[in-house]
């Protein structure tokens, strides 16, 4: 008989590595109850789920929901899942690192709750890692609804590449090969390839690279905290990869967050990795150029409007 997977889950506390799981799945929550159930479905619907059970777990790990997230899935899984309550709103990396430490795998997927597994991602992701011991991370080919691709890759950053990419510059033909990313665009996203970023919304990873990383940076809260990881495993000499094999697809805006709430931890993430990476002079530098951009840009336009009012005046 199986291993049930909450049992699995924690099976490192009771000293019981024979029943220890392959591979984890990790789902971060925080009050999205009914995309969670859905993340978790799809869990359990995969065909190498199905077929061989001992080889999976799946944790949840709960940042302190409001909307009964923890004891809803409880309730509809029971003993086949392990629901972590973390009592707060740890962030992203912190409700992550907080599973790590409960679960003894070999292997994490990290999955949204937004998110939907494809028959073969988790397969695919242990084969893509038993026929590259170089690869530390690898990130799975992500689809939206419509089950088109999306740019779920990206390159770090370089002064130039950050400034045209954060403006408008980077969109004009002679500068567009410089901003950071350009490498990428023309890419169909169908073939295994070496990259520097994956998103964290379907991401793997060896227990070793989170031992020797030390899990994510929990300073990062929410946004920036998978580039800052890739960017550490880049330092400590270990791959990031993209394996098409394994699909996962995405809604986005999967926790009950608003927008305005979305892009101020975006720029809190983005402000906190360059700091953290480049330094404080190359982010006030790379500030000072974006207003001074943006100034440029708004002079023609606010001279143009004095003189239409000038105009009307008369």
């Amino acid at each position: 008989m199986a291993v049930p997977a909450a049992a699995r889950a924690f099976c490192r506390q009771r000293g019981d590595v024979s029943a220890a799981p392959e591979l984890c799945v990790v789902v971060v929550t925080w009050n999205d109850a009914a995309r969670a159930a859905a993340a978790i479905d799809s869990f359990f619907d995969l065909p190498e789920v199905r077929n061989r059970p001992e080889r999976y777990a799946l944790i949840v790990s709960d940042n302190g929901s409001r909307d009964g997230t923890a004891q809803s899935l409880r309730t509809r899984y029971g003993d086949r899942i392990a629901v972590l309550e973390n009592g707060a709103n740890l962030g992203f990396g912190a409700g992550c690192n907080r599973a790590f430490a409960r679960v003894d795998a070999p292997y994490y997927f990290l999955l949204n709750p937004d998110a939907l597994l494809r028959p073969g991602a988790l397969d695919s992701m242990l084969d893509f890692f038993a026929r590259h011991p170089e690869a530390g991370i690898a990130g799975s080919r992500v689809l939206n609804l419509d089950g088109t691709v999306q740019e779920s890759c990206g390159e770090f950053d370089t002064w130039l590449g950050a400034f045209l990419r954060s403006s408008a510059w980077g969109e004009l033909p002679p500068l567009r090969r410089y901003a950071n990313g350009h490498a990428l665009r023309a890419w169909n996203y169908g073939d295994e390839r070496r990259v520097d970023i994956v998103i964290g919304a379907a991401l793997a990873l060896r227990r070793s690279t989170i031992r020797h990383l030390e899990g994510f940076d929990e300073r990062f809260f929410l946004y920036q905290e998978e580039v800052d990881l890739c960017k550490r495993a880049a330092g400590a000499g270990l791959q990031t990869w993209f394996v098409p094999s394994s699909v996962v697809q995405h809604e986005g805006m999967g926790s009950a967050i608003s927008r305005a709430a979305v892009e101020r931890h975006k720029r809190a993430g983005r402000r906190r990795y360059w700091i953290k990476h480049h330094g404080r002079l190359w982010y006030y530098a790379l500030c000072t150029a974006l207003v001074a951009r943006y100034a440029l840009y708004a002079a023609p336009l606010a001279g143009g409007a004095l003189l239409l009012r000038h105009a009307l005046g008369r």
